[in-house]
């Protein structure tokens, strides 16, 4: 067995926002300046965002996934290009007027980008 396997496990819950069958991407910047600027997040790291509301943390992660929508990545800094958007839910129980701004972010990228919200990790609207 090497010893150069490594196990990396990060769970959590997310809606997943992507381009049409992850056909079309937007470059980096142009997605943290509208996440930066628009949405009013925080970068944290490389395509990595953090946004306080109703005092939960929500993230959100720009990641470039292969045609039918799988990704694996040790690190996101080099990127050039996104066609998935995962916002990061917080761990906290999520009240209604969070879940509406919750839905308000969800709905300005899936209209900023033309992309849709994936069917497994969507919202009910």
């Amino acid at each position: 067995m090497s010893s150069c396997i490594r196990e990396v496990s990060e769970v959590y819950d997310y809606i997943s926002i992507h381009s049409i069958d992850y056909a079309t991407s937007v470059k980096t910047e142009v997605l943290e300046r509208f996440v930066v600027q628009t949405l009013g997040f925080e970068k944290t790291g490389p395509l990595q965002f953090s946004k306080a509301l109703y005092g939960a943390h929500v993230g959100l992660k720009g990641i470039a996934a292969n045609p039918d929508g799988s990704y694996a990545y040790y690190t996101l800094e080099g990127v050039e290009e996104v066609n998935l958007v995962e916002v990061i839910l917080p761990t906290t129980k999520i009240d209604a007027p969070l879940e509406r701004a919750i839905t308000g972010l969800v709905m300005a990228i899936v209209d900023e980008y033309g992309w849709c919200i994936d069917e497994d990790h969507g919202l009910d609207t």
